[in-house]
């Protein structure tokens, strides 16, 4: 993997970052955790996942929070968790497909990190995230028809997902390929906030 990316590269990807975090968002099933870990490795800085944090938090896998507080519930530990990890800097941030939401969680993570959006089709995230049996993992899945349910939540929150500073689409890439081609895209990154761009 270091060998994909030249020093060089690693380097102006690490002055674009400077003290910020990087903030992966994006639909579930699109590689945020597994591709946030890698990146975290190769940029020295330590890894947070925000769903991990809320099943820590809440004593219970994600699925029984949902269960138990409903989704409503979930995104208020969910916002909790954005406002603590919002506060400290140069961490590598996996988020959940809901977190950009909530406006206040979209503010905080814009105010301490630069957001990658990571984007699949609607057949890989169904794959990726155990096909026809989805919704043993993933409580928004238990329909009749996950794919057409990931179909549509993924136009719901097309929108939100363009909040992010970058856009990559991981479909035909493996997690090795999407750290490399994240690291490259923020090497070349020009920063264009507040410059009253639209």
């Amino acid at each position: 993997m270091h060998d994909a990316v030249p020093e060089d590269v690693m380097a102006r990807a690490c002055r674009v970052l400077g003290a910020r975090n990087l903030v992966l968002v994006g639909f579930m099933g699109v590689g945020k955790t597994r591709v946030g870990r890698l990146a975290a490795t190769l940029l020295h800085r330590p890894f947070i996942d925000t769903d991990a944090m809320i099943a820590r938090r809440a004593a219970m896998s994600i699925p029984d929070v949902f269960a138990q507080l409903g989704e409503e519930g979930f995104r208020g530990l969910e916002s909790q968790v954005v406002a603590e990890v919002s506060r400290h800097l140069g961490q590598v941030v996996a988020t959940g497909g809901g977190t950009l939401g909530r406006t206040e969680n979209v503010e905080r993570l814009r105010a301490s990190g630069l957001l990658v959006a990571l984007s699949a089709r609607s057949d890989i995230i169904l794959a990726r995230v155990g096909g026809a049996q989805a919704g043993r993992e993933r409580p928004l899945l238990r329909t009749e028809d996950p794919l057409e349910t990931i179909t549509q939540l993924r136009e719901k929150r097309a929108a939100m997902y363009q909040a992010a500073d970058l856009q990559l689409d991981t479909s035909d890439l493996d997690v090795i390929e999407v750290a490399s081609a994240l690291l490259f895209r923020l090497a070349d990154f020009q920063d264009r906030r507040g410059e009253g761009e639209a």
